[in-house]
């Protein structure tokens, strides 16, 4: 999958790049997002295990972030931060760059983003069995895609409305030692995958 993705980008670039391919003008995108995501990012690598699935990051879990997306002609600069599972342990933060194209159609965006960013895991295997552990938070390198669509319209199109997807892969892990009640001990992997989708609502200069 990795292959696939780092193949896909330099070709998404090429395309927005592409003069014969530019169109919808240029400007700038303000916009929050808030949805759900779900998570496969924390395995149990040696030991019984022994952590609820929630602190796990095994539940579907909500996520609010905000973009800033700078497009001319078909390519799209932006940025984007991002937390997940806000107010809950073992919450997430993403801060990272995106790139790729967009085009419009009708009064529509169509948007197909790459994604590159730091990924952080905080307050991480946060559980009532665990009495302690080796680490608490760690950042990650994560790859991702984030397709989106968007509507702008009022005076000037100056308002925007629109749904994000996205997949988000760690291209690094760290492993974490807990140690439970009785004297026992698991090693858990933190790093894996992350999906979802959101709604997003925003401004466009």
């Amino acid at each position: 999958m990795h292959k696939i993705m780092l193949a896909c980008l330099p070709l998404s670039l090429l395309l927005s790049a592409s003069p014969a391919l530019a169109g919808g003008g240029s400007g700038l995108d303000l916009t929050i997002h808030y949805g759900l995501d779900k998570y496969d990012a924390v395995g149990l690598r040696s030991g019984l295990g022994g952590v609820h699935d929630e602190s796990l990051l095994k539940d579907t879990s909500t996520t609010v972030g905000a973009t800033a997306i700078f497009r001319s002609g078909m390519l799209e600069l932006g940025a984007i931060g991002e937390v997940g599972r806000p107010g809950q342990s073992g919450s997430t933060t993403l801060l990272g760059a995106l790139v790729g194209p967009g085009f419009d159609l009708g009064g529509f965006r169509f948007e197909a983003l790459g994604e590159l960013g730091a990924h952080k895991y905080g307050d991480v295997l946060h559980d009532a069995a665990v009495v302690s552990r080796s680490r608490s938070d760690a950042w990650l390198v994560s790859l991702g895609l984030r397709p989106g669509l968007s509507l702008r319209f009022g005076p000037q199109d100056a308002l925007l409305v629109g749904v994000w997807a996205f997949a988000r892969w760690d291209l690094t892990s760290q492993d974490v030692q807990v140690n439970l009640g009785g004297g026992t001990s698991s090693t858990y992997k933190l790093g894996g995958s992350q999906f979802g989708a959101s709604l997003r609502v925003g401004i466009s200069l």
